[in-house]
């Protein structure tokens, strides 16, 4: 259900971001190259505005669309930035001796483990082409050996299956495309789909969900991290905690997927809305 669930979410925000972009990408064309505008509603719609004094239809799609491709463009170099210097700090903290022990006992060769000394209990998958895990020394002194290897697990069901990268395309979509609120639930529902998921491979891993169980337990009960990291990355403990704990409570309970009634018409009506105009002003 949950591996369903997050490819439905993917896939929507995609279909959605990718039908706005192209879009936006022809009247791109259009305002750089100056195609001709025939008289059709985009033309009516200005004159209109125009005859009330608010800025024309035209000038608002010019503002969102460069808004939105400077938008994603930034938030992309950030990101590169970001996750180079987070490498930097993360090698620099790096705990040799607790690193060659994790990879001696639990290495699997794809996915290598890095312990960072930081006495915050944080483990996470880094990286859009190489995806590492790291934990920090602060969970290694707050977990057992068992709940260590779930949590192992956990990390590396995110890696194998890149979600570092499409978790980071969801909440760039999110983001550049505020003005659809549909796109930050799909965000957040993947997040929620692919951490259940981790945890349902961590226990099949390890035969039984008391150890992935206990591990999220004690970071509850220790603190979640006061922030979150502001590079990309999927990390154990920062998400969908109340519904990790239900299902590993009750694994036969299946959530049902709602959609937000109102979230989604407003989202609906904007598509639409944005596709009439993009459709009128190239034709």
């Amino acid at each position: 259900m949950w591996n369903n669930r997050s490819k439905v979410m993917f896939a929507s925000s995609v279909i959605v971001a990718g039908v706005i972009l192209t879009q936006m990408g022809m009247y791109a064309m259009h305002m750089f190259f100056g195609w001709k505008l025939k008289f059709n509603l985009l033309q009516m719609c200005n004159n209109w505005m125009r005859s009330k004094g608010i800025f024309s239809v035209g000038h608002m799609l010019d503002a969102l669309v460069v808004c939105t491709f400077v938008m994603c463009f930034a938030l992309i170099i950030r990101q590169m930035l970001l996750e180079r210097r987070a490498r930097r700090k993360l090698i620099a903290a790096k705990h040799q001796e607790f690193s060659k022990q994790l990879n001696d006992t639990y290495g699997d060769g794809s996915h290598p483990l890095t312990v960072v000394r930081c006495e915050r209990p944080v483990a996470f998958t880094m990286g859009f082409v190489t995806r590492d895990v790291y934990l920090t020394t602060g969970l290694l002194a707050l977990l057992d050996a068992k709940e260590i290897e779930a949590v192992i697990h956990h990390e590396r069901f995110h890696g194998r299956h890149g979600d570092p990268l499409k978790t980071f395309v969801l909440s760039l979509f999110a983001s550049a495309f505020w003005y659809i609120p549909l796109m930050k639930w799909f965000h957040l529902q993947y997040k929620i789909a692919r951490e259940l998921l981790a945890d349902q491979y961590a226990i099949g891993k390890m035969g039984s969900s008391a150890e992935i169980g206990s591990a999220l337990l004690k970071l509850v009960k220790k603190g979640l991290p006061s922030g979150p990291m502001s590079f990309a990355h999927v990390s154990f403990a920062d998400t969908s905690v109340n519904y990790r704990i239900r299902q590993i409570l009750d694994p036969a309970e299946e959530a049902p997927l709602k959609l937000p009634l109102t979230v989604t018409m407003i989202s609906v009506h904007i598509v639409l809305s944005l596709s009439i105009l993009f459709l009128w002003a190239l034709r």
